[in-house]
């Protein structure tokens, strides 16, 4: 009878600690996407400021090195808010990497953008990461 007892309440541990990583992992993507929704928003308003609070640290530094971060904000200003909330996710650890389609259909047909973009957690907030793999 212990025995059961005491399997019992390990497979409702494990059950426990799987839904609740689940909920935390939902929270990260949904933290991660208004922090990059907030990103574009300052980008699109050309608040530098804004924008350089929001990018992590190295992904900063790298842009402000190569003088790059006027032409990078030029680039997330074109996002359109509501692809972020169709983006997929993939969370690992403090990491959350956003997969953004945007669709843009013309006079001329349709076009599809896509881009990756590698939200990082630092100092307790989701920040902007530079690409995985970048120098």
């Amino acid at each position: 009878m212990k025995r059961r007892l005491a399997v019992a309440v390990l497979i409702l541990s494990v059950v426990a600690l799987i839904f609740g990583q689940a909920a935390v992992a939902a929270d990260s993507v949904k933290d991660a996407k208004a922090a990059y929704s907030q990103f574009v928003k300052a980008a699109k308003a050309k608040k530098m400021e804004e924008v350089k609070k929001l990018l992590a640290k190295d992904a900063l530094s790298d842009l402000e090195k190569d003088n790059m971060l006027d032409l990078f904000t030029e680039m997330q200003a074109e996002i359109k808010p509501e692809t972020i909330k169709a983006a997929k996710a993939d969370v690992t650890g403090s990491m959350v990497v956003l997969k953004i389609e945007q669709v843009e259909k013309t006079k001329e047909g349709t076009s599809t953008t896509k881009m990756t973009v590698y939200m990082v957690k630092e100092g307790g907030k989701w920040k902007v990461g530079k690409p995985e793999g970048a120098k």
